[in-house]
């Protein structure tokens, strides 16, 4: 499998792009776990994609703003104030580590419906 890239859809509004971060937690994994990699915050969805040479596939993952239905600040492991932790409409939840994380919130909070 390929290693995934970010690829931009025909009117889509990229907000940032390429941003560090780590993901701490998704639907696919049991235990959560720090995996690094780059974010993209665009007006139609959210993109991590894992930094690696192996596997990256597996723990990359997207999820559409339209889905999202709160977004709320939190910690990460041990305790660092970087965390955003999202909740779909179906229950899923994702924990990003970021820094500056509160410009992010904002613009998640005001690009859900």
């Amino acid at each position: 499998m390929a290693k995934p890239v970010f690829e931009e859809r025909e009117n889509e509004t990229v907000f940032a792009k390429k941003v560090s971060a780590d993901s701490w937690k998704t639907p696919q994994q049991i235990v959560g776990r720090q995996v690094s990699g780059k974010i993209y915050f665009t007006d139609q969805r959210i993109v991590f994609l894992a930094l690696g040479l192996i596997g990256t596939a597996s723990v990359s993952w997207e999820i559409e703003m339209k889905n999202i239905q709160s977004v709320e600040a939190c910690m990460t492991p041990p305790c660092f104030p970087f965390g955003i932790f999202i909740t779909m409409k179906d229950g899923d939840k994702y924990k990003i580590g970021i820094r500056k994380r509160s410009k992010y919130i904002e613009w998640i909070a005001q690009h859900i419906s």
